[in-house]
């Protein structure tokens, strides 16, 4: 059924007592009937969901994705995926290196693929380990000098040999040429100004202000964009900002990747901004919300009250919806080519030249200039504590040469009156 059948991959949209939210499954569909793909769907939630070291649904997604890209593969070369070997793991590989991505219009990078490989590789072990699949995906490898010289490729560093079992997500993780995009000051400038006003300091300007505080909390603050999405209207009422030091940084725990939480230092004018947010325009939304729910929500981050649906949380597709079409709007894109998947045919496209995860990037590279120009002679340590980095130097390898992209401006205090804002 697997080859004449239809791969659907669904993932679930609301909380349930049995599925988590965002939660992945796949289907297969023929004419006759629709059945849950059972291996990989029971896979990705033991492996993925239930296990406490990745709780994100954005990585669930990932894995999800990958294998689907996989099956897809295999119903392409007419292999049934229990009879997959693998060479046919590796002819994957090839044609995923030479592919371009119809998001991006460009060659997929090899640590996607990478991490599409050890997704496609641990699924088959797991298959292996309950008695599914007995091939030599993830199994016994003998290997000879030779076939370590072909293994010199975009992924040698993805194997490691050995005459036991090979195992790519026993390996230690390999950071890949990190690719960051942080905002230059003039656009930030613009992209501030265009998305709206402060909720604490509007000066007249009736737009909504929810969105400037996301930008805020990204490029200020240096949170990824779960980070940002989960935060909640406790973590800032708790606090007691003065208004007469609004360059002061006030500490919050923030729960981030992998479950871990740190502590992070959110300036004084942003607190306020936040809070005249919450008594605000997010009341309003609240009470615009056709069913009234039992218990208020603790989510910091509603849907406006114009909205479809007022009062409600928003999804991380939204904010990124939104940070793309303030590019598009603006002029901040880049033109590609792109490849049709279906027709091969190459064309012409545009796409935003930034995403709301560049916030991030920027935060990183504003507070080196302003700590340098303040005079911390050390400015990486405090980057990699607001950013939750484990490693020091994953902070400086990422960011060292992206540094020198903002002119130095001596005699500023904060980072906000560096960008003359």
């Amino acid at each position: 059924m697997f080859l004449g059948a239809q791969l659907s991959l669904f993932f679930n949209e609301t909380s349930h007592e049995e599925l988590k939210k965002g939660q992945p499954a796949f289907f297969l569909e023929t004419p006759e009937h629709q059945r849950l793909f059972e291996e990989p769907t029971g896979f990705l939630n033991e492996r993925y969901v239930q296990s406490g070291s990745t709780p994100s649904p954005h990585t669930w997604s990932k894995a999800a994705y990958s294998l689907k890209s996989w099956f897809q593969f295999l119903q392409a070369i007419g292999r049934d995926w229990l009879a997959a070997s693998e060479q046919d793991r590796r002819d994957y590989r090839d044609a995923y290196l030479v592919s371009i991505s119809p998001k991006t219009g460009k060659p997929y990078g090899t640590a996607g693929v990478r991490d599409a490989m050890v997704v496609v590789r641990a699924f088959y072990e797991h298959c292996s380990e309950i008695g599914l699949y007995r091939g030599d995906i993830g199994g016994l490898l003998h290997v000879t000098k030779n076939q370590f010289q072909i293994d010199k490729d975009a992924f040698a560093h993805t194997r490691h040999f050995s005459h036991t079992r090979l195992k790519d997500r026993a390996l230690p993780k390999v950071r890949p040429g990190s690719k960051i995009h942080p905002i230059r000051v003039a656009d930030l400038r613009n992209l501030l100004r265009h998305i709206g006003p402060q909720a604490g300091d509007r000066q007249g300007d009736d737009r909504p202000s929810r969105d400037r505080l996301i930008f805020d909390l990204g490029w200020a603050v240096g949170l990824r964009l779960d980070e940002i999405n989960n935060l909640t209207t406790l973590q800032f009422l708790n606090l007691c900002p003065d208004p007469a030091t609004p360059f002061v940084s006030l500490s919050m725990i923030i729960r981030g990747k992998g479950n871990k939480t740190r502590q992070v230092a959110v300036p004084t004018w942003l607190v306020t901004d936040a809070i005249a947010y919450i008594e605000g325009e997010r009341s309003e939304s609240i009470r615009a919300c056709r069913s009234k729910p039992r218990y208020s929500p603790t989510r910091l981050l509603l849907s406006h009250k114009s909205s479809r649906s007022p009062g409600q949380a928003i999804t991380n597709g939204a904010l990124q919806k939104m940070v793309r079409e303030a590019c598009f709007n603006l002029g901040l894109v880049n033109t590609v080519e792109k490849k049709d998947p279906i027709t091969g045919v190459l064309f012409i496209d545009k796409v935003p030249k930034h995403s709301i995860h560049d916030l991030r990037h920027t935060y990183a590279v504003l507070t080196y200039h302003f700590e340098r120009m303040n005079g911390n002679p050390e400015p990486w340590k405090k980057i990699q504590a607001q950013l939750g980095h484990e490693h020091l130097q994953t902070t400086i390898d990422t960011y060292l040469r992206y540094v020198d992209i903002f002119d130095d401006q001596p005699g500023v205090t904060d980072v906000k009156r560096m960008l003359g804002l």
